[in-house]
């Protein structure tokens, strides 16, 4: 327990049905009757509970509820079945998840005793439910990972997480049956098509597959599961909720030695049919859904710690606008909400807190990275010199223009997007696998001449970073045979081109991009060059385009996984590996670089990746054919009024947000 936590409602809130409503005591844990489950919560019928508001009213400031405001809800709170966003937020308030991941996407291996990771300048604590050891094995090609479970959890009636609640979830999230979301199924576990293709009628037959070769469970604390070879992702995958075999399935037909994993192989529907509640050792527990609302009392039994508020509320709000969610959430109809980064959001929530920030007396707003990042790209072997795409003359060409294009990122693309984060890495700026601002290896992308001298200086205007741009790209374009004079170009080096294309796609409804090449287009044609913009193109066109290598220079934007796509997007295809390359529309054909991105993906030790990344990432910026430019981000906005934010977790990343930490919110 943390501290003396707070009794939740008394008599207000007794159900007709005498369940009583637990809160959180210092100490000794109050032996309460636990909340009856309704068979199927989706009925509007489903037991009463008084209604609670949202607004955070009350004497008792225990008793005041977090609204969470979510758009949706299907009302299919198993974890064995949802699949809308909504629905899987409503499970997961209640759910334990296997592992732990820092603020960079990094799985903590050490979760049990707890570590400590730095972030943005400060440290952070993480803990967690299982420590994970990875073991690579070259000679079978086989990588196993060792899941050791905390022995101090229980499920929210008290009975003990074990490694049998583990196994026994991750059949049935590798049963051919299942449908949903979780990515467990999809890892090439030892044994798991066999297990999947065996007829369980031929349990008679000696050689029947009882079970999954690569699931091996070695103490009641501990399993290991064997996958072929080695993918970085796959321990994300292993991220899956713990769910209680007693309350899911049949606790009585579980039996590993036995091929019997506590439902039907092959159908997981009285999985799913049996309870369409959302159970487990999360850090709330389901009451009730009724008209659009989910309802949650604190789990005092969690094993961080009884939350420090005692209810909450999920609440389905539709598809509002920014601006309708903010104005909902300023007039108390719920206390917190995610919304897009957008300028209309930023610019209400600042100039209704009336100090030009995102955090003041009515919002409390909370940037975090989105799923896209922008950048304009080039097709080498379109964008060259003398149609040598990999020479040093074709590279130092390419710098030239990166120069052009990157002068006034910061200018062009905040003023015209607030919410927006300029990157020097084509990759989530959060994830680890791309150097921080405080790390000694962090440099600027394109900001150095063909010297290697820093072309700004903090002082200079727009206009200034622009002539300094230019004068640099003429440096690059020396050495890339170009003849200069008086500032301009007089003469391109054999085969190569002055006038050059870039396409911005249609679906470009921001204006940073805009802005940004149309500035660079003043400034080739201040050095003697054309740049042409295709503007409003069909995105369509612009990825078949793409495809058949037919472009010069776009902008483009790719998902911000937190490992990037290095292999889909720069190795050259060297290897039989249809995955590989095959979003290289930039044709870079480097073998050190495709080294370093094979080296990067099978490296089991972090820092041995980060290593390989920061190799890999050295080479694309060499080759001079991506210039990244911005990443989308996302608001959470909480009520100030109404939410102590100094308890919401600081830093949120996709990886990490603040429902990591929902135990220790507090309302005012």
């Amino acid at each position: 327990m943390r501290g003396l936590w707070r009794k939740g409602l008394a008599l207000a809130l007794v159900f007709s049905m005498s369940l009583s409503i637990t809160g959180c005591s210092g100490g000794k844990k109050d032996k309460k009757k636990q909340p009856t489950v309704t068979e199927d919560v989706s009925s509007e019928e489903a037991t009463t509970l008084p209604e609670v508001e949202a607004g955070g009213k009350g004497k008792d400031k225990s008793d005041v509820p977090l609204v969470i405001a979510c758009d949706s809800l299907k009302k299919q709170f198993n974890p064995f079945s949802v699949s809308d966003k909504g629905d899987k937020r409503a499970v997961d308030l209640t759910q334990l998840r296997l592992l732990t991941f820092d603020r960079e996407g990094a799985v903590v291996k050490h979760a049990i005793t707890g570590e400590k990771r730095r972030f943005n300048g400060d440290m952070f604590s993480y803990e967690g439910p299982a420590n994970i050891k990875i073991r690579r094995n070259h000679d079978k090609n086989t990588t196993s990972y060792i899941i050791k479970l905390r022995k101090d959890m229980t499920f929210s009636d008290g009975n003990p997480v074990t490694i049998d609640d583990v196994i026994f979830s991750m059949y049935a999230f590798a049963d051919k049956s299942y449908k949903g979301i979780e990515e467990f199924g999809k890892l090439p576990i030892i044994g798991l098509d066999k297990y999947r293709d065996q007829d369980y009628k031929q349990e008679k037959d000696q050689k029947a597959v009882l079970d999954i070769e690569g699931i091996e469970k070695v103490t009641e604390y501990r399993v290991k599961v064997t996958v072929k070879g080695y993918r970085r992702n796959d321990v994300n995958a292993l991220n899956i909720p713990i769910c209680s075999l007693k309350f899911y399935g049949d606790k009585s037909e579980f039996n590993a030695l036995a091929g019997s994993f506590g439902f039907t192989r092959g159908d997981i529907s009285d999985l799913i049919k049996k309870k369409n509640a959302p159970f487990g050792a999360g850090a709330y527990q389901f009451i009730k859904y009724e008209k659009g609302i989910v309802y949650y009392e604190a789990n005092e039994k969690y094993y961080r710690g009884c939350p420090q508020t005692a209810f909450i509320q999920l609440k389905a709000v539709g598809s509002k606008s920014d601006t309708q969610k903010l104005e909902a959430l300023a007039n108390g109809d719920f206390d917190v909400a995610d919304m897009s980064g957008s300028n209309d959001a930023i610019e209400m929530i600042t100039d209704t807190n009336s100090s030009e920030k995102l955090t003041g007396r009515i919002y409390g707003g909370k940037l975090w990275d989105g799923s896209y990042y922008h950048y304009i790209g080039m097709n080498a072997d379109n964008v060259c010199v003398d149609g040598k795409p990999d020479s040093t003359r074709s590279k130092n060409m390419r710098k030239a223009f990166a120069v052009l294009f990157s002068c006034n990122r910061s200018n062009m693309v905040e003023l015209s997007q607030k919410g927006a984060a300029v990157i020097e890495y084509p990759a989530s700026q959060v994830s680890w696998s791309v150097p921080q601002s405080g790390d000694e290896e962090y440099e600027q992308a394109y900001v150095q001449d063909a010297d290697g001298k820093v072309i700004y200086n903090s002082n200079m205007n727009v206009e200034e970073r622009s002539k300094a741009a230019c004068k640099a790209a003429l440096g690059y374009l020396k050495k890339a045979g170009f003849k200069v004079k008086k500032g301009k170009i007089t003469k391109t080096p054999e085969n190569t081109l002055r006038k050059y294309t870039v396409y911005i796609p249609d679906d470009t409804q921001e204006q940073g991009m805009l802005t940004l090449v149309r500035n660079a287009q003043k400034l080739f044609r201040q050095i003697g060059l054309k740049l042409v913009l295709k503007e409003d193109y069909s995105l369509k066109k612009m990825q078949n385009g793409l495809k058949k290598g037919k472009l010069q220079i776009w902008c483009g934007k790719e998902e911000t996984s937190v490992n990037g796509d290095l292999y889909g997007m720069y190795h050259s295809r060297l290897k039989k590996d249809k995955k590989a390359g095959k979003r290289n529309y930039f044709h870079i054909k480097d073998s050190d670089l495709d080294e370093y991105i094979e080296d990067a993906m099978d490296a089991v030790k972090l820092k041995r990746s980060i290593n390989f990344y920061e190799q890999s990432y050295n080479k694309i910026m060499e080759w001079a054919i991506e210039v990244p430019v911005y990443q989308e981000r996302n608001l959470t906005v909480f009520s100030s009024a109404r939410v102590n934010l100094e308890t919401v977790a600081q830093d949120i990343t996709p990886y990490y947000d603040w429902l990591q930490d929902i135990q220790i919110v507090e309302m005012k």
